[in-house]
């Protein structure tokens, strides 16, 4: 009679006190849900098995402790709920993050430290000088948050390589300060020999800032754009003074089978023949043509060397005796490239341009002779 009194009051507690039979899940003698039905567990591991990435995903569960209990609570776990317990309460699933480059899942790590090192990779490249600059990956990278079985995720020194192999895009806007060449202004002068020539007025070169667009890939620029250009200050042309006043001989007609001493484009002619303030009482007997130092002296026409060494005011001089009974001479050189003796073709390097001997600045003195006589050379090279 006892246990019959029992029973009726439990119906009765369900019938009229609320009640309710469910089930309780369990994972290592902890609860993690409690559902009104066992196929609401089921479901909801299913739906883990979409969530978390990997394979066997349900062969990693705990085994559940499924238990029928009593309770006042009409409020239960639904499906969505029963996959978070789920996952919260399992060590073998992980929130992580996966790289994806180009559409492809590259690697599986830690969130934190993936984000880290993909920022940490863009900064290497992510300095120019006096520059505002943006970095990219030259790639589609991205980074996918989700759930992941533990044994998949790699640690970050894994993943580092992968990343290290990414190129980098930084785009920079570079401006620039740059100088604008002066021009020239001739004023002729029939009164002055050919070659004279003197500044009337000093020019003065111009600024400009020049923005540019700058791409590099890992460092290296590959593309540069100009994108505006601004004038600071415009150039000034220089007045100079040029004599055109033909030397006496000039009308020898240029058939002596010379060439000009110095590479075109090298020399300014500095002094002409037989012009005044040298040494010489007859005036210069030779022609100047400066160049820069190092600038290469050709021999006028093939021969044989009869001199190559230091000589008084000539400095580092060269002679060369030529078939057709003329021998040129090229002097003040800063070094020698031919020895006495040597024989040389038109047009081979004989010695450098300097500033030996007695000399005010960097040029090559010239000379031709026959027999022994010095001549206008002018006209056989050309001037």
């Amino acid at each position: 009679m006892f246990g019959v009194v029992a029973v009726f009051a439990v119906l009765l507690s369900f019938l009229f006190g609320g009640m309710r039979l469910a089930y309780s899940i369990k994972y290592d003698n902890k609860v993690i849900t409690t559902v009104s039905d066992k196929k609401v567990y089921y479901a909801a591991v299913n739906k883990v098995a979409e969530i978390v990435e990997g394979e066997n995903i349900k062969d990693i569960l705990p085994e559940p402790e499924i238990s029928i209990v009593v309770t006042l609570d009409d409020s239960f776990d639904g499906c969505d709920e029963v996959a978070d317990a789920i996952i919260d309460n399992t060590d073998q699933i992980i929130a992580a993050s996966k790289l994806v480059v180009d559409g492809v899942a590259v690697a599986c790590t830690n969130t934190e430290d993936l984000l880290s090192a993909l920022e940490s990779r863009k900064a290497q490249f992510n300095s120019v000088a006096d520059a505002d600059c943006e970095t990219t990956f030259c790639a589609d990278v991205t980074v996918e948050d989700g759930y992941f079985v533990a044994t998949d995720i790699q640690d970050i020194s894994e993943v580092a390589p992968v990343i290290e192999g990414l190129d980098v895009k930084t785009t920079a806007s570079v401006t620039t300060t740059e100088e604008i060449a002066f021009g020239t202004v001739a004023k002729k002068d029939d009164s002055k020999l050919l070659g004279y020539r003197i500044v009337e007025k000093a020019g003065e070169k111009g600024i400009k800032t020049v923005t540019s667009g700058v791409v590099y890939i890992n460092g290296v620029k590959t593309e540069e754009t100009v994108e505006t250009s601004e004038i600071i200050k415009e150039p000034i042309n220089e007045v100079v003074t040029v004599g055109t006043k033909k030397p006496a001989g000039s009308t020898v007609k240029f058939s002596s089978g010379l060439r000009f001493p110095l590479p075109s484009g090298t020399w300014r002619l500095s002094g002409v023949y037989g012009e005044s303030g040298h040494s010489n009482p007859s005036g210069h007997q030779g022609v100047d043509l400066s160049a820069p130092q190092g600038t290469p002296i050709m021999a006028a026409a093939s021969g044989r060397v009869t001199s190559a060494s230091y000589s008084g005011s000539y400095g580092n001089c060269v002679i060369i005796e030529h078939n057709n009974g003329i021998s040129t001479l090229y002097a003040h050189a800063s070094m020698l490239c031919v020895s006495e003796g040597d024989y040389v073709s038109a047009g081979e390097v004989i010695a450098l341009v300097g500033s030996t001997g007695y000399s005010t600045g960097n040029h090559l003195h010239f000379e031709i002779r026959v027999g022994g006589t010095r001549i206008n050379p002018q006209p056989y090279i050309g001037l």
